[in-house]
């Protein structure tokens, strides 16, 4: 113990004595020490405990129901789950039924959310409205009144900040809602859930409709739901998500399988890759101080210093540092993470987070992993001072010695092994394999970097003075140029593989969304009152004068659709769609299926569904035409539109599906409330599939294959094609105008599609950058510190100011460059072993999720080759003097 205690005091000197090494030093550890504690804090603040969210769903309320069926049904005690539904009428949920079958002494109140539209300085616009008594205590947690007083009556509203900006109102202004009038602006509240515009209305302010079978309430009871009241109420085909049993569920409630297998996969990667990051960055740090500390290592074992104690006293620096590094980037990321919370809320997550918290079993784990990766980066340079030539070291000369073949032959096998085992991985879907196989690979790669390094010196013959010197020198000194590739080729990897993992969610996102209109064009659609009553037609005219009097408009057409056959009842509901031949249609159903047929299903094509989700409008995705409109609906162009229109003119369907048409021939189906899909009355008409429509669910029908079926044709509305992308003040006063119409009349403007980014997309991604980007210039500049005698040297001779100065920023190039290289390569393999677990997982679950598509991050990658080894090339200028002191050198 005594000579632990003089190596640290040795240690503890030697960083006083050599600040700007130790700063360094301590910085390439604390780089990843800073991000991944960050990282872990952001999350923990925004990840709702159970309490929290049942808090902002609930409120003070004991439960939410919904009564979508008729006879007895299985829940899980989350109440999201539901099984073998029955199979009699539905019920006819009311609030007087509930509350017969909910405790004495309970009251239930309607969960009404819709979208509206209120008029403000801005124009019209869209938000979410909900109806509620703002004064009910019962509403807290689920909404926070921070100015003015809650809504008394039809005529007010309260809004929050996001909504006042959009409407460009303040407390006390007015706003008009087209279906009440003018709302006087009495309260600014928030909805912890949700930041995104919206507005509380007084219960009756909007007529409400008939419940039906998915309208919720929720349940303020006298005590406590439990899990056998729900199951009592399961009996009744009423579906419970209560407090009491989501915080304590019972054992013997059913459970069914989750995503989240998916977020414990990627914190193993994250974990794994994490390690081995700061291992790797710290790396090059301890090479470095070791070697400018040779001669006093040297004195020391001339003056009877065993090599154990030469390789404590370089152990200590790695204790020292890593406990320090440990301790302020955690301290630092506590800081940053509690400063930046208001950010993040506001601009990323769009939400409040659940409150001020540390995640301290994860600072733990990565202050621990500051220190094992300080004493374990120091390891390698401790056995070799311990293994120091006295005599060399004591004359100042190095030694230079060139990689053995076994070193080659042993990093091409752990990159062969790490590249298999993370294949296996993938097979198996296990986390953990493919995360032990791309640590082995990236092992690899580091131990074949030296070599890499002469390869690129025999290159260097033919390039200018300063840069072959350069890629020579650094060949000579492998033993230092090796670790600061590999720090850099680490940061870069990490950052890549993110990038890749973020670039395939977005786009996964984009690829189950599904376009009704190119951007920018716009429909006008009679729709149901909130009672599912219609009211008469307008004409056309009419609806082209509204949309020419506010958007850029270029041509319109009239929208036609399916329609009831004259003689039909006024609450009759009529459809026409196409549906999948027989021998393609899937032959399970989700609700009904056993553990077995599931399996049998995920293994099945046919029931692979496609899991789009329509946004911008959707009427207009399901059209009659007679080859007239359907270029100006869809955007079908060239050859694809002349054989769309001569189908329909001809009596056929256009559709986008490939799926749908089997030798020409499409099946058109007509649901009705006996034969939900439709499939007992079919009709066949010739189809053709589009392959440049906008819309991937895009059909188009012509009045005579309607007719066929037996059905009639209506006109819906019409569809505005537009010269440019409307401008948000010409939308709101779309909106407005539309609305002034009546009769149920509302437009839409198609506007692009942006996707959610997830908070722990987000903060990684940050965080991989900056370390990346810290990581090559800190690496780089010690690179440059320990070349420093090589720079003397030149100056002896003659070299000028300018030609060390390039020499340097040449070494600096090469160094980011090759690591740069390395780690995007890398970061890409690792970024498609992950997103082939994560696919092959999704898959093997039924009804199976969107998996994730191949994307490559080029920003990403960019930023890797080009702008990572510019910062490298800057820090090294920084950090390099053109004039230095001659140093001892033989």
């Amino acid at each position: 113990m005594r000579g632990w205690l003089v190596s640290l005091r040795i240690a503890r000197r030697e960083a006083r004595r050599a600040k700007g090494r130790t700063a360094l030093v301590l910085s390439l550890i604390l780089l990843p020490v800073l991000g991944l504690s960050f990282a872990a804090v952001t999350y923990d603040m925004f990840a709702l405990t159970p309490a929290e969210e049942l808090d902002r769903e609930l409120g003070r309320f004991e439960a939410s129901v919904h009564w979508p069926f008729g006879g007895p049904v299985t829940q899980d005690a989350q109440g999201y789950g539901v099984m073998n539904p029955g199979r009699g009428e539905p019920a006819t949920p009311s609030a007087e039924g509930l509350l017969a079958l909910l405790p004495a002494g309970s009251r239930v109140a309607l969960l009404d959310e819709r979208e509206v539209r209120l008029r403000g300085g801005t124009g019209e616009q869209k938000l979410r409205a909900h109806q509620f008594d703002l004064a009910d205590a019962a509403y807290r947690g689920r909404v926070a009144l921070l100015r003015g007083t809650a809504p008394a009556s039809g005529g007010e509203v309260a809004l929050n900040a996001a909504a006042m900006e959009l409407l460009g109102v303040l407390l006390g202004g007015t706003v008009q809602l087209p279906e009440r009038g003018e709302l006087r602006v009495v309260a600014e509240m928030e909805l912890p859930g949700s930041l995104k515009p919206a507005a509380v209305l007084r219960p009756g302010t909007l007529p409400v409709g008939p419940p039906e079978r998915y309208t919720s309430w929720l349940v303020d009871a006298p005590a406590p739901i439990t899990w056998d009241q729900v199951r009592a109420l399961n009996q009744h085909g009423v579906v419970v998500r209560s407090r009491a049993v989501v915080l304590d569920p019972p054992p013997d409630a059913p459970t069914w399988p989750s995503g989240d297998g998916d977020v414990f996969g990627l914190g193993v990667l994250v974990f794994g890759l994490g390690v081995l990051e700061i291992v790797l960055l710290a790396g090059p740090a301890f090479a470095v101080g070791a070697r400018r500390r040779r001669r006093e290592l040297a004195l020391v074992a001339a003056n009877g210093g065993t090599p154990a104690q030469l390789r404590r006293i370089v152990l200590a620096d790695g204790v020292l540092l890593g406990v320090v590094a440990g301790v302020v980037g955690t301290a630092v990321a506590i800081a940053a993470a509690f400063a930046l919370r208001g950010v993040f809320e506001e601009h990323v997550v769009r939400a409040r987070a659940g409150g001020y918290r540390v995640f301290p079993e994860a600072l733990l784990g990565i202050a621990g992993l500051a220190f094992v990766a300080g004493v374990g980066a120091a390891l390698v340079p401790a056995f070799a001072a311990a293994r120091t030539d006295v005599v060399a070291a004591l004359a100042g000369r190095r030694n230079r010695t060139g990689p053995g073949r076994r070193w080659l032959v042993a990093g091409l096998g752990m990159l062969g092994a790490g590249a298999a085992g993370a294949g296996y991985g993938v097979v198996a879907i296990d986390s953990t394999v493919v995360m032990a196989g791309l640590v082995l690979a990236e092992l690899g790669l580091v131990v074949v970097t030296p070599t890499l390094v002469g390869l690129v010196a025999r290159l260097g013959r033919r390039l200018p003075l300063a840069p072959r010197i350069a890629v020579r020198d650094l060949a000579r000194n492998r033993s230092s140029t090796a670790p600061a590739i590999s720090a850099v080729m680490a940061a870069v990897l990490g950052a890549v593989t993110i990038g890749v993992f973020f670039a395939s969610d977005v786009q996964r996102q984009r690829d189950m969304q599904v376009a009704a209109l190119p951007d920018g064009y716009a429909e006008i659609t009679r729709g149901w009152g909130d009672r599912g009553e219609r009211a008469d037609p307008l004409p056309t005219a009419r609806l082209v004068q509204a949309a020419t009097a506010t958007l850029p408009v270029a041509r319109t057409v009239e929208l036609r659709g399916v329609a009831c056959p004259p003689g039909a009842s006024a609450d009759t509901s009529c459809w026409l769609l196409p549906v999948r031949p027989a021998h393609r249609r899937c032959p399970f159903r989700p609700g009904d299926a056993t553990p077995e047929e599931q399996r049998k299903a995920a293994r099945d094509p046919r029931c692979r569904g496609n899991g789009y989700v329509m946004y911008g409008g959707g009427n207009a995705t399901t059209i009659v035409d007679d080859g007239s409109t359907v270029g100006v609906v869809s955007a079908a162009h060239g050859e694809d539109l002349a054989r769309a229109e001569a189908t329909l003119r001809a009596g056929g369907v256009v559709v986008a599906d490939p799926s749908l048409v089997d030798n020409g021939t499409v099946l058109l189906a007509a649901p009705s409330p006996g034969d939900p899909e439709g499939y007992g009355h079919t009709v066949a008409v010739p189809g053709y599939v589009t392959t440049t429509a906008v819309s991937r669910v895009f059909v188009a029908m012509s009045p005579q294959a309607v007719a066929k079926a037996g059905l009639a044709v209506e006109v819906k509305g019409i569809v505005v094609a537009t010269s440019r992308m409307p401008t948000r003040a010409e939308m709101g006063a779309f909106n407005a105008a539309t609305g002034a119409l009546g009769n149920f009349y509302h437009g839409s403007v198609a506007w692009p599609y942006r996707p959610d980014a997830t908070v722990n997309l987000v903060v990684l991604g940050i965080v991989a950058a900056v370390i990346a980007l810290g990581a090559a210039g800190i690496s780089t500049g010690l690179a440059a510190v320990d070349s420093r005698p090589d720079l003397a040297t030149l100056g002896a001779v003659g070299a000028s100011p300018g030609v060390r100065r390039r020499l340097t920023l040449s070494q600096a190039g090469v160094i980011a460059g090759l690591g740069s290289l390395l780690g995007a390569a890398a970061g890409l393999g690792a970024g498609w072993a992950v997103l082939a677990a994560l696919n092959r997982q999704a898959l093997s679950r039924w009804p199976a999720d969107a998996t994730y598509p191949w994307a490559v991050p080029w920003p990403n990658v960019a930023v890797a080759v080009l702008v990572v080894p510019a910062v490298a090339m800057l820090g090294t200028a920084m950090f390099t003097r053109a004039r230095l002191p001659i140093e001892r050198r033989t």
